[in-house]
């Protein structure tokens, strides 16, 4: 029997993933959860002991193992050399100008991300390993494959759809050539149609509008130029510079010089407000995502020319733009559009899994259907069951838990929940997440103020049952992973204004009870209660730190900051 483990070996968001001997996803997690480290810079996507225990979960006795990455053999070959050529030491990096080059970011930043990435091609499988060795079982290692970036995103997106034919669009910030690409699935086959050329790219575009806006892309803090966007005005002047930064020609994205970029770059800073670095620049925000709307266009043009089809599979980094995603068939010819729940570097680790698994299995198609998010690690109760010796406000509730939790959802408390396997990609999907009712105007600013310690200007997202999804929005969609925003209805936006963004949209996550069995039953019971079939519904986080990994970790949540009570699989606890 032969496994397959995905690598997502990029600088930042590395991934693990498990393909069984018949294509089957098994398993698929970020470093960032067990390491409890935001976005996990830096950091190997096989961290030993995590491997320890997964092969141990996962892969039988005797069994081989194909370790596959996501950049490809030629790239890592180009990385190997430029490291020989001493581009990539301290000495080099220390003579390199840090001021902004064509690629919109600072060119000695640039160059150190790509020497981290040299160092994570170099180290994949090694902590597998390692862990291989340590947990001393008769399972071997026999071989380390290496896959193109972008296809590699591809792979994950397009064999991972509802599509059996589809254009599928790549746009991040940095890829092998360029930060773009274009394929098309044909009969459960990937070809490449089109890939794009240069260091510039919309990714990183978009963060260079989110540090100018008072943000820090290296943070993720892109999420916070789409929040803030709404609030603020479309201003001729702002448009005008950010516009200077590319042009079209002949239908093609061209991006500016260096010196095109520095000077637009200091006229913005010359205008932004004082109080900018304290609670961001709104008209920047709306301006940039307006460019970035435009740049998209470009691209999802192209591809409808070059791959026609009515099916649409968005990848990459920019794929997470949801306030640009529910827009996209209005203004293509694409009649369906699929997002995967973890469309950036993340998602990588089950395309590149995939690939090798196709490599070996040529007449292999993958099941019917999109791939199920909930891939990742369960959350033991063991914990519990010793806590509820001494601690009196602890229940087991078993098949009770639904209702007990709608009750205080109705009552107005907030919730965490937590149930089954984690969500593979950045989005609570209704198994880490915290929950509130969506009714009172007031809820977003007290779940940001009292849980989240986040600014007062971010949204929160309405999980909603599916069949009422035209009742309540305009122009309905399947929005199974939140990967976009529709417009309220006019008519239902003041019976749940927690969850109805500034302009009037919301980021929707879609509810079945095929998806999510244990949620739609919530959802359901809320409904029965207040005659709304929605749910507030953000990740069981605070700022700055990953999506919860363990008991502890949401018990720590319940005790130092305003929720109400937690659910855990079948438990309760309640102040």
């Amino acid at each position: 029997m032969r496994y397959y483990i995905g690598l997502a070996t990029t600088f930042h968001d590395p991934a693990v993933a498990i393909v069984g001997p018949d294509g089957q996803v098994l398993f698929a997690e970020a470093a960032e959860r067990p390491l409890q480290y935001k976005r996990a810079p830096n950091c190997e996507p096989d961290l030993p002991g995590r491997m320890e225990a997964l092969l141990a979960e996962w892969i039988p006795e005797g069994a081989e193992i194909v370790i596959a990455t996501s950049w490809g053999a030629d790239f890592t070959g180009f990385l190997d050399q430029t490291a020989r050529a001493g581009s990539f030491t301290i000495g080099t990096l220390l003579r390199t100008a840090p001021g902004l080059n064509a690629s919109l970011v600072p060119e000695r930043t640039e160059r150190i991300l790509v020497a981290n990435l040299h160092l994570a091609q170099q180290r994949a499988g090694y902590g597998a390993l390692l862990a291989l060795d340590r947990a001393a079982i008769g399972v071997r290692i026999v071989d380390l494959r290496r896959y193109g970036h972008h296809l590699s995103h591809a792979a994950y997106g397009l064999w991972g759809s509802p599509f059996r034919e589809a254009a599928c669009l790549v746009v991040d910030g940095m890829g092998e050539t360029g930060a773009s690409a274009i394929f098309a699935l044909q009969d459960g086959r990937i070809g490449e149609i089109k890939r794009h050329v240069g260091r510039a790219s919309i990714g990183f575009f978009f963060g260079l509008v989110t540090d100018l806006a008072g943000f820090d892309q290296t943070k993720g803090e892109e999420w916070k130029i789409m929040g803030l966007a709404p609030y603020g005005c479309r201003d001729p002047e702002l448009l005008a510079l950010l516009r200077r930064l590319f042009r079209v020609e002949r239908n093609r994205l061209i991006f500016s010089d260096a010196a095109t970029v520095q000077s637009v770059a200091s006229e913005l800073l010359a205008r932004r407000p004082a109080n900018a670095c304290e609670e961001g620049w709104a008209d920047l925000a709306r301006c940039g995502q307006d460019v970035f709307e435009e740049m998209m266009d470009v691209l999802l043009a192209e591809a409808a020319s070059l791959a026609p089809s009515p099916n649409l599979v968005l990848c990459g980094g920019c794929a997470l733009n949801s306030s640009y995603n529910g827009k996209i068939l209005a203004r293509s010819p694409f009649t369906a559009l699929h997002v995967p729940s973890a469309p950036a570097d993340d998602g990588n680790a089950i395309g590149a899994a995939w690939l090798a698994f196709a490599e070996d299995d040529p007449d292999w198609r993958p099941k019917s259907g999109p791939l199920t998010p909930y891939l990742g690690s369960r959350i033991s109760t063991e914990t519990l069951e010793r806590m509820a010796a001494w601690e009196p406000r602890l229940r087991h509730l078993g098949a009770g838990i639904v209702d007990a939790a709608a009750d205080l959802l109705a009552e107005g408390k907030l919730v965490g929940f937590v149930q089954g396997r984690a969500e593979f990609g950045p989005r609570a999907l209704g198994n880490r997440s915290i929950l509130a009712d969506p009714r009172p105007a007031d809820a977003k600013e007290i779940l940001n103020a009292k849980v989240k310690y986040r600014e007062a200007f971010r949204p929160f997202a309405p999980s909603i049952l599916a069949e009422h999804v035209p009742d309540w929005f305009e122009d309905a969609q399947d929005s199974p992973y939140m990967d976009r925003t529709l417009r309220w209805r006019a008519d239902m936006q003041g019976r749940v204004p927690a969850v109805v963004h500034e302009d009037g949209t919301g980021r929707l996550q879609c509810v079945t009870a095929d998806r999510n069995p244990r949620y739609h039953a919530l959802i359901s019971a809320f409904a029965r209660r207040t005659g709304v079939p929605i749910v507030l519904n953000t990740s069981f986080n605070i700022m700055g730190k990953p999506i919860l990994h363990s008991t502890e970790d949401a018990l720590l949540m319940f005790y130092t900051t305003g929720l109400d009570a937690v659910v855990i699989e079948d438990w309760l606890i309640a102040k």
